[in-house]
Order: structure tokens, then C-alpha cells, then sequence
């Protein structure tokens, strides 16, 4: 979310009066005082830290709207039952009033506050080799495993399923459309159609976190706190796995295939050893990795060129024709050993 508002007249108006009236209202809520008023990182949403008498807190602002504040209702009672078995999550903590969320209105615009308990530690640094490890993958693999396991056992109700189910995304947006570009639309729709054929059991699909990467967690000596549940919903689970491997592989330089491929080999099986330890799935998930890599980078695509829509950037709009290029050529996004990957999935 912006931190402006523009007027009709395209003039833009700080909005400080506004942002202090919603610090605020988060401080009397959740009886705690923010460390600043300028919001942290560059999310969509805006994050502010608190301290309380108890602990650190992350309040994070979103702007209201009906579909958002039911997918915020979603997540945060999915964090609090994963929360009751899982100590690495970074849980949600209830207002004064001991809900999960608010919704308050400031400046005749409604906003959705939520507070989560601040994450101990730092980002990992993944130049470091002390850090950024196999032991670390291992640990990401055994806390995606006990999620998915977790995910199992949840019953929120067949309404939920509907409303935040796999093709309910962001990326479904109208906002991420590739408009006039057809080619891309017949491969997104190709794609899409493929996912929608695949099975949906108990053992293969429940909610996943959907995008966990090496920014979306915290370590502090050998503990990983996960957090940035706000993209979670109903999925497969080896597209979790995928996303993830996805990510750790782009920290590579783009055009870099060896690096990618490097970076995929020595993560995708500390990683699966320590999956496995929790949760199985049927071999056979293995031969849609590739897919779902593919859908995930088709996704990352639609992103690049949302951002490009709201700013032009030379080095986005490179970086945007060459990915175009590897997803119309279909090229492999790494190579892998899709046999052993689908011994670490298969049966017990």
C-alpha cells in the first residue's frame, strides 16, 4: 500500500495525519507503542514495529476491502492453530478485545490491522556458508513437513476451501493480466488448465504457505521462525515444495543456469530428508515439479510486469523480455534429478 494518497487533481498529499491516526488506534488495540512512524520494508502492506509490556509485535496495515478481510480471517486462524503445535511460526496476538484482527476507520477509509509476534533473529545470510547450509535446508524441509502434516488434521470448512483455493491467487487478478499479449495468455491458460486437472486428495492438498523463501523467515542460532502467511491458501503440496526451490534457485543470477542449477541440486535434497521426516507424498507428485516450476515462474513473470504497469524500470523491463523469451521457448527453469527426488517423496 502506498503511502500516499494522489488527489483528483494528480497532486500527492503525504499522508503523516493518517498514518499517525492508524499508529494510534494499533497502539490503544494492541496496548503497545510503535519504535517509529515510518513503515518497514516495501510491502503492499504497511509493517510498523511495536513493543508491548510483553514482547515485540509486528502490526501490519491493510487496506479494507471484502475479499481481503476474509482472506485475513483465514489466515490468522490458520496461524493460530499451527501456532498450538509449531514454535516456528510467528504467531498472531489478539487485541485488547482478544480478536485476531481489527478493522478501524480513519480518514473515512477502513483499514485491517493485524499484530504477530515479532520473529527473533535476523534474515539468513545466504553468502554465508555458516548459515546458509544444508542443515538449514534440512530444518526448512522438517517445518514444511510438519505444516503440510498440520494442514491435514484442519477443518475450516468447505466456504473457506472455495474462497482461497489454489486458483484464487493474486496472480487471477485482473490487475496481472497480460492484456493484448496472446501468446502469453495461451501459455498462462495452458498451464492453468494443466493444474486444474490434478488430483486434490487429503494426502496431496490442503493449505500451504505459498511462498517461502529466504526472506520470509528469521533465524536466530539454530531456531527458523516462519512468517508472511498472507499469501497461504488451499494448494498441492508439492507445489510448496517447488515454490521453494524455485526461490532458493533465483538467487542466482537470471541468465546464471548453472548457478541455478547448483544452488537447486544442494538444496532440493537436505531439504526433502528433512520433508520427509513429517510428511510423505506419493512419488508420483515428483514428475509435477516441473510444472509447477514452470507456473511459478509464469507467476513471477505476471509480478514483474505488474510492477513494471505502475513504474517503468529499465532493469525490470530486461529482466521481464528475457524471462518472456525462456517461458515461450518452454525452457527448463533448472535441471533435476526428478528419480531421486521421487524416492525422497515416495512411500514410507
Amino acid at each position: 500500500m502506498d503511502a500516499i494518497y494522489k488527489t483528483k487533481e494528480g497532486e500527492e498529499v503525504l499522508m503523516a495525519e493518517v498514518t499517525k491516526e492508524i499508529i494510534s488506534q494499533g497502539e490503544t488495540l494492541y496496548q503497545g507503542k510503535a519504535n517509529k512512524e515510518n513503515p518497514l520494508g516495501n510491502s503492499e502492506n504497511m509493517i510498523f514495529e511495536m513493543e508491548t509490556e510483553t514482547t515485540p509485535v509486528i502490526l501490519r496495515v491493510s487496506e479494507y476491502f471484502k475479499e481481503k478481510c476474509s482472506h485475513v480471517d483465514f489466515e490468522v486462524n490458520w496461524l493460530s492453530y499451527l501456532s498450538k503445535t509449531m514454535s516456528e511460526v510467528a504467531r498472531p496476538v489478539p487485541s485488547n478485545h482478544q480478536r485476531l484482527f481489527e478493522v478501524i476507520s480513519v480518514d473515512g477509509k477502513k483499514y485491517i490491522l493485524t499484530a504477530f509476534e515479532k520473529a527473533p533473529g535476523k534474515l539468513v545470510d545466504t553468502e554465508n556458508p555458516e548459515e546458509w547450509n544444508e542443515e538449514l535446508f534440512e530444518k526448512l524441509g522438517e517445518m514444511m513437513g510438519r505444516m503440510h502434516s498440520l494442514s491435514k488434521g484442519y477443518k475450516p470448512g468447505k466456504a473457506f476451501e472455495g474462497r482461497h483455493c489454489w486458483d484464487r491467487d493474486l496472480f487471477f487478478q485482473r490487475e496481472f493480466d497480460f492484456n493484448n499479449d496472446e501468446k502469453m495468455n495461451t501459455v498462462w491458460e495452458n498451464i492453468t488448465n494443466e493444474l486444474g486437472k490434478l488430483p486434490k486428495t487429503e494426502d496431496s492438498y490442503g493449505i500451504i504457505h505459498n511462498d517461502l523463501h529466504q526472506l520470509n523467515f528469521f533465524i536466530d542460532h539454530h531456531r527458523i521462525t516462519v512468517f508472511d502467511f498472507d499469501n497461504c491458501l488451499y494448494s498441492w503440496y508439492a507445489l510448496d515444495i517447488a515454490i521453494t526451490l524455485y526461490q532458493v534457485a533465483s538467487i542466482a543470477p537470471y541468465k546464471d543456469m548453472e548457478g541455478k542449477n547448483q544452488l537447486a541440486e544442494e538444496f532440493i535434497i537436505p531439504f526433502l530428508n528433512g520433508y520427509r521426516r513429517h510428511n510423505r507424498l506419493d512419488k508420483s507428485w515428483g514428475d509435477y515439479i516441473p510444472l509447477f516450476l514452470k507456473y511459478r515462474r509464469i507467476c513471477s513473470y505476471r509480478f514483474v510486469k505488474h510492477l513494471i504497469k505502475k513504474e517503468s524500470n529499465p532493469r525490470f523491463e530486461q529482466y521481464a523480455d528475457w524471462l518472456r523469451g525462456e517461458i515461450l521457448e518452454e525452457k527448463e527453469y533448472v535441471s533435476l534429478d526428478l528419480g531421486k527426488i521421487k524416492s525422497l517423496m515416495g512411500e514410507r
